[in-house]
């Protein structure tokens, strides 16, 4: 049977969670986006502005460890990308300069925009790609600096002045019952409760060969559980290579691009000062350089990426999550960006 991606299914009885691209699983919390308190819109880009808190301190440490960061002074205010950056931009930027040798996200097709995805954020894009968008930006708009933000500024603009584990407050507030995820935000348990609600009879085959069970199949519904509140089982496991990461569903699933929603869909988890997806979608590059703990990059100074992503776990998609960190040499299928500006 052929797992058709969310972004490429009729309209219909789904209508409402095909803009988002999350499929029929997800009941998107709220109608009426928060207001932030100063917007303005640049270059094509909305901003937001967040204060300067030369007083901040990071939740957490590189390994995780709460009231263990250090402090991370952020001397002036600056202003943040509300949105994620789409697909639609970036092919816009790489139009303006088609000789530059600029990454091509190789989900695309043919080097255009997979139909359905022009606003869902652009992934797999290099460091050196998304500074040089930034560039691009900034020479479009006299008085003003593109930039991606610092890691302390990503997570002091996340939180927000009451240190909020999640941009909208300190719990997720995510159900799972009758087969319907309600949640604020786009994580894996968006992702596996799609596929149990449309292909939970699918047969998924184990396509590692390094996995245990490799060449086996079983369907979906055998692999995945989503618990009341949101949890997921049988997403990876990375002991026996097994779980639904390691299935050719998975991988026909990659090559769309993910599980992304279109950017300010999940409208009730728009932070205090007015950006979306700070939790999920896709992780964001920073510009910071940490040293990674965990993971293949374990041990080597990377970019900081926050935020969590349509892949990640609930956990990672906490304002303080600070875990992950990726070579900026490479672009991943679940990086992608925001900028940050500041006004001369």
């Amino acid at each position: 049977m052929t797992v058709v991606p969310p972004h490429q299914q009729p309209f219909g009885r789904r209508t409402l969670l095909q803009l988002a691209g999350a499929g029929a699983v997800v009941s998107l919390i709220g109608a009426v986006p928060a207001a932030a308190a100063d917007v303005t819109s640049v270059a094509g880009q909305t901003l937001v502005a967040a204060p300067a808190d030369p007083d901040f301190v990071f939740t957490a440490d590189l390994s995780n460890t709460t009231g263990a960061g250090e402090a991370a002074p952020i001397d002036s205010p600056y202003w943040l990308g509300a949105y994620q950056v789409t697909n639609a931009q970036y092919q816009e930027f790489l139009a303006a300069d088609p000789n530059a040798g600029r990454t091509v996200p190789p989900y695309w097709d043919d080097g255009t925009v997979p139909t359905g995805k022009e606003r869902h954020p652009v992934l797999e894009v290099a460091l050196a790609d998304a500074e040089a968008f930034c560039d691009w930006l900034t020479g479009q708009a006299d008085g003003w600096t593109f930039r991606l933000p610092a890691e302390a500024e990503w997570e002091s603009a996340a939180r927000g002045p009451g240190s909020y584990s999640y941009p909208w407050g300190d719990t997720a507030g995510t159900t799972y019952a009758d087969s319907v995820l309600t949640s604020k935000y786009n994580y894996n348990a968006v992702c596996a409760a799609y596929y149990l609600a449309d292909y939970g009879s699918t047969e998924a085959t184990y396509d590692n060969p390094d996995s245990t069970r490799y060449g086996e199949s079983e369907p979906i519904s055998e692999i995945l559980t989503v618990t009341t509140t949101g949890g997921v089982t049988g997403w990876i496991d990375h002991d026996t290579w097994t779980g639904f990461v390691y299935t050719d569903v998975f991988d026909a699933l990659m090559a769309t691009g993910g599980l992304t929603s279109a950017v300010g869909a999940y409208a009730d988890g728009v932070s205090v000062y007015g950006a979306y997806d700070m939790a999920g979608n896709c992780f964001e590059w920073t510009s910071s350089v940490v040293t990674a703990t965990n993971g293949q990059e374990a041990g080597q100074d990377v970019n900081a990426v926050r935020g969590g992503s349509w892949y990640a776990t609930g956990r990672s998609c906490t304002t303080h999550y600070r875990g992950e960190g990726r070579d900026g040499s490479g672009g991943y299928p679940t990086v992608g960006f925001r900028v940050a500006a500041d006004q001369s």
